[in-house]
């Protein structure tokens, strides 16, 4: 895992559990590789960042080909709230059967 996160145990403590969440998938109708990846992203900081790591922005590429077992990377900055601070990186997204995405939790999330 690639956390990079100043010493602050909130930071690190808040971080850490959105990093050490179980997956989470998200389903839709057809296959939008931006809205997919951002809607699925943003359910999950809500969801696993409980209110002390927040969405600040995401870009997920557009005009990805679906494909069962694909994957692709989404740009992201979380802002830790207890210590206002940014935090840069990626966000893996899964393609699943079924137009569906998944983030697989520790190992898809690359935060500084």
């Amino acid at each position: 895992m690639s956390f990079r996160v100043p010493r602050s145990r909130l930071g690190v403590t808040a971080l850490g559990a959105l990093a050490c969440a179980a997956g989470l998938g998200a389903c839709g109708g057809g296959f939008d590789s931006a809205a997919s990846g951002e809607h699925l992203i943003r359910d999950y900081v809500k969801k696993f960042g409980q209110g002390r790591v927040t969405v600040k922005s995401i870009k997920c590429p557009g005009g990805v080909a679906e494909k069962v077992g694909g994957s692709y990377d989404c740009k992201v900055v979380l802002r830790d709230t207890a210590a206002g601070v940014d935090h840069s990186g990626t966000i893996t997204i899964h393609m699943q059967k079924g137009n569906k995405v998944e983030i697989d939790g520790t190992r898809d999330i690359h935060v500084q």
